[in-house]
């Protein structure tokens, strides 16, 4: 989330109506008057402007105040049923509780403007009692997980609003990581740069960040690295390794400079407690451009832990 963005504004009752298009506008209000909305940090009201979702902090699941049909959904996002067949094939985990997926990179989780494909509503056409929990950014693959029923989905977001959920993300960047471990904790936030956005550190607006991280493998002129981001700021882990002289392979808005590559970072682990006093660990196979990419100097991904 961001202190402040006064450009493009666009009034919180659309904007999420947008994001979730089974929100009417009754239930919105009283998600209002119960503060369970925020803007900035601070309770808004339906008229408060916003520019992006990272403003926004919302205290309960979504989910549980939308309607949902699943012809609705086909037809106002266009889901086919190529698309229902397809979202079976990248199930990595599911029980009568939740399901995980292994997100493809480049398709988003939710949708906006001019985003009709999106997981979310490809799942409600799969499944209309799946609901996000949480999110990962559309250029970023891995482990997306979904609650199937409304104590799960209460459950899992209080744990990944209060960092109760140890995430462990797969990266290969540009460089030579040393120290082969460590922490970077650069202040962040967003800002603008030019005429666009992005997160930088250090601005008026950071916010304190951490990042912890592994050198995995030596891959020529490029390292694997896994990394735990210990606060949840927009594009953190891009950010930290940029600042370190680490671009991400493929992140051109955050320093990338090796041209014609797609964004090598993988959300590869999801590991949390379960109600029943268990433990669940959710693994997310590499996406085929990352395995292409470690293949090229000769490793093999299935034999890094």
């Amino acid at each position: 989330m961001t202190d402040s963005i006064p450009y493009n504004l666009t009034r919180l009752d659309r904007f999420l109506r947008r994001l979730y298009p089974g929100l009417t506008q009754g239930a919105l209000e009283k998600l209002l008057r119960s503060k369970k909305i925020l803007v900035d940090g601070k309770p808004a009201k339906s008229s408060t402007r916003v520019e992006s979702e990272e403003q926004l902090r919302i205290l309960v699941d979504m989910s549980l105040y939308t309607t949902h049909s699943t012809e609705r959904i086909k037809r106002e996002v266009h889901v086919s049923n190529e698309d229902i067949k397809w979202i079976e094939t990248i199930i990595v985990w599911e029980d009568e509780h939740m399901i995980a997926l292994n997100k493809p990179q480049g398709l988003a989780v939710q949708g906006g403007t001019g985003t009709k494909r999106h997981i979310d509503a490809i799942m409600k056409a799969y499944n209309p009692e799946a609901r996000l929990v949480h999110r990962i950014d559309k250029e970023t693959s891995g482990v997306l997980v979904m609650a199937k029923t409304i104590p799960m989905a209460q459950y899992l977001t209080h744990l990944f609003s209060s960092h109760g959920v140890q995430k462990t993300y797969r990266a290969i960047v540009e460089g030579n990581v040393r120290p082969a471990q460590g922490t970077v904790d650069f202040p962040i936030g967003k800002e603008m740069v030019g005429n666009k956005e992005k997160m930088v550190v250090n601005g008026p607006h950071a916010r304190p960040a951490e990042t912890q991280y592994m050198l995995k493998k030596k891959l020529g002129d490029f390292c694997l690295v896994d990394c735990w981001p210990r606060s949840g700021r927009t594009h953190q882990i891009r950010v930290h390794l940029s600042e370190s002289g680490w671009p991400i392979v493929g992140d051109y808005k955050y320093g990338a400079t090796v041209k014609g590559l797609t964004l090598h970072l993988h959300a590869y682990q999801l590991a949390f407690p379960l109600p029943d006093g268990g433990k669940m660990v959710i693994t997310a196979p590499l996406s085929d451009h990352m395995v292409d990419t470690m293949q090229y100097f000769g490793a093999d991904p299935d034999k890094i832990q």
